[in-house]
């Protein structure tokens, strides 16, 4: 049994030295019971090996993890010390020039007869390109070109996600519609008014910050969304961007002023048709109460 079992690790080490020397790539080795990480590197211009002791402590001091990642990456890597586990990870994690990038790990844990694991091996390939080739279509795909807010089919799947995913959380939607949109085209021309969405869009974003996503859902017509914040702040920040939209907007000679409709959630069941249409009700009775005024629906 020990004779088979010395064989068995003798052609796992020559796969293990044949994928070192063949593969473009940097590949690790952690030992559990030493808190050992060696990385091997095998690139043209750069075959060292690099051993980390106390690798824990050296993490906490100077991580090779982005900060963001650095929690899930360790949480994996004592995963697979403890008990057989095989997989892959995406991370941020540090290049030679300092910067960021995205990488990609696959690792698998190796076991002594007894089934304790004895070290992780794994292997990291560089994927910063594809993954940033990626986003950036999914930005072209969710993005509206003139005001490079969210677009109508962006912001429904994202309110979608969340309300899924945070069934009793608290969730506003802001509807606003600029008064007169039609009258600034016609007395300075498409151009011109296309400027003030821009306008519009800078101010929704610097006035709302990280608590909101907003699109330009058609038109001159735009949907947030504000979640964590109870109403009170939303009216707060509706405000505030009514006032800047009057005091700040230089596309045109005129003020722009906006009605604003304003429609909490009510319920765990509720949809994205639900607050549209509530938000959507609200900004009327805005504008038929004379424009240039928020409305907060009231059941």
């Amino acid at each position: 049994r020990i004779k088979a079992l010395e064989e068995e690790i003798k052609v796992m080490k020559e796969r293990y030295r044949i994928l070192a020397e063949t593969t473009p790539a940097l590949l690790f080795e952690y030992k559990p019971a030493e808190d050992t990480m060696v990385f091997f590197y095998n690139f043209p211009d750069n075959k060292k090996r690099w051993e980390i002791s106390n690798y824990k402590e050296f993490v906490k001091k100077d991580p090779l993890v982005h900060p963001d990642h650095v929690k899930t990456f360790m949480n994996v890597l004592m995963k697979a010390s403890k008990s057989p586990e095989k997989g892959e990870l995406e991370y941020l994690s540090k290049v030679s020039t300092g910067e960021f990038e995205w990488h990609r790990t696959y690792y698998s844990s190796i076991v002594d007869e007894q089934g304790k694991v004895i070290s992780v091996l794994g292997r990291i390939h560089n994927i910063h390109e594809s993954v940033t080739e990626k986003q950036q279509m999914q930005h072209r795909v969710e993005t509206d070109t003139l005001t490079g807010l969210y677009n109508r089919g962006a912001i429904s799947e994202k309110v979608c996600n969340w309300l899924k995913a945070n069934p009793t959380g608290e969730a506003y939607m802001v509807m606003i519609d600029v008064d007169n949109f039609k009258t600034i085209n016609d007395m300075y021309g498409h151009s011109v008014g296309d400027d003030v969405l821009r306008e519009v869009a800078k101010l929704l974003q610097s006035c709302f910050g990280d608590t909101g996503i907003f699109s330009r859902f058609g038109g001159d017509e735009f949907v947030g969304f504000v979640t964590d914040e109870p109403v009170v702040c939303v009216q707060s920040k509706a405000d505030c961007f009514m006032q800047r939209m009057e005091d700040e907007i230089s596309a045109v000679e005129q003020q722009v002023h906006c009605s604003i409709g304003i429609a909490g959630r009510l319920s765990k069941y509720d949809e994205f048709e639900d607050l549209f249409n509530r938000s959507d009700n609200a900004m009327y009775q805005a504008k038929k109460a004379g424009k240039n005024r928020y409305y907060v629906y009231k059941e």
